[in-house]
């Protein structure tokens, strides 16, 4: 009798473990703001989309969401450039890459989507004036050229009185309250924390009821 009361014991406390793993997760999900950033076409491609930015646990989670890709199954490199707007990418101007992105590969439809989670990264920082920033997104890959030519661009901060967020968020010049970005540098793929650790605890509640059992027979 006492070791069945000892096994509830187990069971329960692991249960409460993956119920507050869980919640815990979904609150981190929920932490932060969350801007979204029209990509208007580049060079007449007819391709635009959204990009969605929201503070999460530790960083900001970048989502794509494109249409009017021209070529199923092409995968489209993509990135935060900084030091310049879309009109002085699309013109030919240097802007160098400071973040990559998850690549995003062509549906059949034209549509495509890709998660990249930047760790250490806030909102404040990626809007921060001391440095225009902007996403591009790039055509197909052809041998020979390093980087494709642009096909969708969102300014991310733009200046003083003009706005390209959905919310209609007017960006206006500030301190800044975090360090300026690198310059350089950054993840390509993202992961799921919010996944990772209640599998992990799950796994330990298991294993120790496992045991117990074991020692029990």
């Amino acid at each position: 009798m006492c070791a069945l009361k000892w096994l509830g014991g187990v069971v329960l406390v692991s249960t409460l473990l993956v119920v507050t793993a869980f919640g815990v997760s979904a609150a981190a999900q929920q932490s932060g703001g969350t801007e979204e950033l029209e990509l208007a076409e580049q060079n007449n491609s007819g391709v635009s989309g959204t990009a969605t930015l929201r503070e999460v646990d530790g960083g900001v989670e970048v989502t794509l969401n494109m249409r009017g890709l021209p070529e199923a199954g092409v995968e489209h490199i993509n990135h935060f450039h900084g030091g310049g707007r879309c009109a002085d990418y699309e013109a030919g101007e240097d802007i160098p890459i400071t973040i990559p992105l998850t690549t995003v590969i062509a549906n059949q439809d034209g549509t495509g989507s890709a998660n990249t989670t930047l760790p250490d990264v806030t909102l404040d920082q990626l809007f921060d004036q001391r440095q225009e920033r902007i996403i591009v997104f790039h055509a197909k890959q052809e041998e020979g050229v390093a980087v494709p030519p642009p096909i969708a661009c969102a300014d991310v901060n733009p200046t003083p009185g003009e706005t390209t967020t959905k919310t209609e968020r007017t960006v206006i010049m500030k301190e800044s309250t975090g360090a300026p970005l690198p310059e350089s540098g950054g993840p390509v793929v993202s992961w799921a924390p919010s996944v990772l650790l209640p599998a992990a605890v799950l796994g330990l509640g298991f294993g120790v009821l496992a045991f117990a059992v074991l020692r029990r027979r």
